[in-house]
């Protein structure tokens, strides 16, 4: 009788593994971008999932409140594979060179979806060009304030860096580089900052890549030109 019932309770284990491993996988793929004035805001993506992990998603009323991670490029771009139905999108506080406001997005998912997210950085990198010539890297650029707002007691958040980002790979930010170059002031407006690619810290790799990326004083994360830019 003992045998028969665990026999019996096995069964039942069983089929339920069976049952739970037939749920079928999300098949909507959600895809975007954080922005601002509809461009995509360039973030770190190297170092730990902390790094990158700077939105949350919630489904209200589906198998509890927990939220779910969106790792975002550093392009500034996001996706998920979700299940359809209502969704809530919402950026984790501190998470971002941006001001938490509190901003949450609500919208549907019927079948695969694109939504951009809006945020207000503290400083915005407009117009970057990346020129070589002679063996020399030139980057112009501008800096334009985004957002204002009280830091510490400051009427106005202060710029703390500004920054070339230099690497081997397409994954270049102040965690990551081979080679880093201040501008020559911290400033707002048009800038321009040039590093020798043939010194002996950079001509050994056949491939390099740029970023800019601009540090805002009391906030952690840095914004960057989205992406990379080859430059050898």
């Amino acid at each position: 009788m003992k045998l028969r019932i665990c026999l019996l309770l096995c069964a039942a284990i069983a089929l339920a593994g069976c049952e739970y491993d037939n749920y079928e996988a999300p098949k909507s793929r959600l895809c975007g971008r954080i922005v601002y004035d509809d461009e995509p805001v360039g973030l770190r993506q190297t170092g730990t999932g902390q790094d990158y992990n700077v939105l949350e998603l919630y489904q209200p009323g589906f198998e509890g409140t927990a939220p779910i991670p969106v790792y975002v490029g550093q392009d500034g771009s996001f996706s998920a594979m979700l299940f359809d139905g209502t969704y809530r999108l919402v950026a984790k506080n501190g998470s971002g060179p941006w001001v938490d406001s509190g901003t949450e997005l609500w919208f549907d998912v019927r079948g695969n979806t694109v939504i951009d997210f809006p945020v207000t950085p503290y400083y915005v990198i407009r117009d970057a060009r990346f020129e070589t010539a002679d063996g020399k890297l030139s980057v112009s650029f501008r800096i334009d304030r985004g957002a204002f707002t009280l830091i510490n007691g400051k009427p106005d958040a202060l710029l703390e860096s500004i920054s070339l980002y230099i690497n081997n790979t397409q994954f270049v930010d102040d965690a990551t580089f081979r080679k880093k170059a201040d501008a020559a002031a911290l400033t707002l407006g048009e800038q321009t900052i040039t590093v020798n690619l043939q010194d002996a810290e950079l001509q050994k790799y056949p491939v390099l890549y740029a970023r800019l990326g601009v540090g805002t004083q009391g906030i952690t994360p840095k914004i960057y030109t989205p992406g990379a830019v080859r430059v050898k």
